[in-house]
């Protein structure tokens, strides 16, 4: 057994970062609908305003050291074992929690100092074996651990009460005078002794310990074929582990599988609303253990916790499985490509941590069960292929220089991608289950309905008749009887799942032209220029023809809530990814 290769490292990161953000400084307030407003009644979908200084300190250090060596067991058989260890203090700001330790709960909750284990260990592995000695079969596989890093978005949206606090509206209540009352007045973090006052101005809360980590695990084969071909099949598995998950550890639904309004896809008999006998007033009414009349759905509210406490959970999981196959002819005669086929599945129960996007909410639907949100991720793309061809055109190669720099030297590429579109999840838009966030509610499936196709409801009475107050409400009925997907109203019982409505696939060209003038010897000029969907074929993804990720932020939702005229509507919303190109001159030397 022979040995190479031995490397070993330390490094210390110092990151020094102020962060000058305070969200909804001024109040930010939402309302389902132009009445709401206009009777200034309460904001219905968001209601929130934020106080405290203007700058806080984000930063934080790393230490971190790894070894990794090659071995050398045969002349065909490579392994290699390497480990990392970390540790990353918490953000200088994020620390500050303590100063609400006044606010703790004996046996229960507590404001401390957070901080990250001081145990978090990386091992990796992974060989390299050629069978036989034909030196055309690779085999290779590994697996590993790798640890992610926070960062400031975690600390300036959850900062400690000492530096921010944040007031919410209890979207339910429908009161009167909001706004000529002043709206929500903001109060500026302080430091109480008082256990109920210190209570009363937090806002948020900072987990320790534990850091997202992600496992991956490969395996791949690759073959030679003739001089000129190479095939390869490849397994990808990764699972991610402790992932930030924006939540609200005090919110809990006021709906229940028992105290709910019931919603009918059609108009249902007099006899069956005559036998309906909970309205919403009396749903509404309902105390979650450990909330009080003023604030129901809050199950810290008895405690003297009157704010949503917002944080940043490590408690979301992914799991990744994909399979590729490649196929690559190497350059020859002028020609190559690589032309590579992934199937995969990606599900997580919480894919975007802070608000970049609409189109999978970044908080659950309901912060006491974060395993019902688990479903394919918004990242998820099952079925990818490319192609991607090159050709360089050098005839004249024994000719003149004209012959050979100006009739020849022209390279021209391209790639075509198809991949399997985004899902996104239909949304009510509205605080369905009360728990005084309208984020994360989903819709009503009615599985005999049409697919892609939305509906609003309209609220009624134990008569039968339009509810002509909330409160009266015993059941919603769908405006079209034939939509698959239906608003859940306030108090519904919402089944629908998250990220089950197709946006628009991938199908793609993309050009390249270059044009070479070889000077000298050592010195070539090139002009080229590169083209992206050349075809203009209007692509409504949701995100960038070249960015998996996708998920752009938009400004509305009201594609994917059933009740807009405008659902479904990608083209009133997203990008096209119209054609454009670019030009490139340079000289090499």
């Amino acid at each position: 057994m022979g040995r190479h290769n031995l490397k070993f490292g330390y490094s210390f990161t110092d990151v020094i970062l102020t962060n000058y953000f305070i969200q909804r400084v001024r109040g930010e307030y939402e309302y389902s609908t132009l009445q709401q407003y206009l009777y200034d009644l309460t904001p219905d979908v968001l209601g929130e305003i934020s106080a405290g200084p203007p700058g806080y300190p984000t930063g934080f250090l790393q230490n971190a050291a790894y070894v990794n060596d090659d071995f050398r067991l045969r002349s065909n058989l490579t392994l290699n074992l390497g480990v990392r260890y970390e540790y990353n203090t918490m953000p200088v700001a994020s620390r500050a929690q303590f100063y609400s330790a006044p606010a703790n709960v004996p046996g229960g909750i507590t404001f401390g100092k957070p901080s990250f284990s001081p145990n978090d260990w990386s091992p990796r592995i992974g060989f390299a074996y050629s069978p036989g000695k034909s030196n055309v079969w690779v085999v290779r596989g590994g697996f590993s651990r790798s640890f992610d890093l926070s960062y400031a978005n975690l600390t300036s949206n959850a900062a400690p009460a000492y530096y921010q606090t944040t007031q919410d509206v209890q979207l339910a209540s429908n009161a009167p005078n909001f706004l000529k009352n002043g709206a929500l007045p903001g109060i500026s973090p302080g430091l109480p002794t008082d256990p109920i006052a210190a209570r009363g101005i937090i806002g948020s809360y900072t987990w320790g310990d534990k850091r997202p980590y992600g496992l991956t695990w490969t395996m791949g084969v690759q073959r030679l074929l003739g001089k000129d071909y190479t095939l390869e099949a490849r397994y990808v598995g990764t699972k991610g582990v402790h992932l930030w998950n924006q939540t609200r550890i005090n919110a809990a639904p006021q709906v229940t599988p028992t105290n709910y309004i019931p919603t009918f896809f059609s108009m249902p008999s007099a006899a069956t609303f005559s036998s309906l006998t909970k309205t919403l007033a009396q749903v509404k009414s309902y105390i979650v253990p450990g909330g009080t009349a003023d604030e129901p759905w809050n199950n810290l509210a008895a405690l003297g916790f009157v704010n949503n406490l917002v944080g940043y959970a490590p408690q979301s999981y992914s799991s990744y499985n994909g399979l590729a196959l490649q196929l690559t002819k190497h350059f020859s005669k002028g020609f190559s490509y690589v032309a590579a086929y992934t199937w995969s599945h990606m599900l997580d129960d919480g894919t975007a941590t802070n608000f970049s996007t609409y189109l999978t909410p970044r908080r659950a639907q309901d912060f006491q069960d974060l395993r019902a949100d688990w479903a394919s991720s918004a990242l998820d793309r099952r079925h990818r292929f490319t192609f991607t061809p090159m050709y360089d055109w050098r005839p004249f190669q024994g000719k003149s220089w004209m012959m050979k720099n100006v009739v020849g030297n022209w390279t021209i590429s391209g790639t075509y991608t198809y991949q399997s579109p985004e899902y996104a999840t239909v949304q009510s838009g509205v605080d369905s289950n009360l728990n005084n966030d309208s984020a994360g509610d989903r819709t009503v499936i009615n599985s005999a309905g049409q697919a892609n196709v939305g509906s609003g409801v309209t609220g009624y009475n134990a008569q039968g008749q339009v509810a002509t107050s909330s409160g009266s409400i015993v059941a919603y009925v769908a405006n079209n009887p034939n939509a698959r997907y239906v608003v859940a109203g306030v108090g519904a019982l919402a089944n629908g799942g998250r990220n089950t409505f197709p946006l628009k696939p991938t199908d793609n060209i993309d050009l390249g032209l270059s044009k070479r003038f070889n000077l000298t010897e050592r010195i070539r000029f090139e002009v080229g220029g590169q083209f992206f969907n050349v075809l203009n074929h209007a692509q409504y993804t949701g995100g960038y023809l070249t960015d998996a990720a996708g998920s752009m932020q938009i400004n509305s939702r009201q594609d994917l809530i059933p009740s807009s005229p405008l659902f479904g509507r990608f083209d009133q919303f997203y990008l096209s990814n119209s054609r454009f190109g670019q030009l490139s001159a340079k000289i090499v030397f």
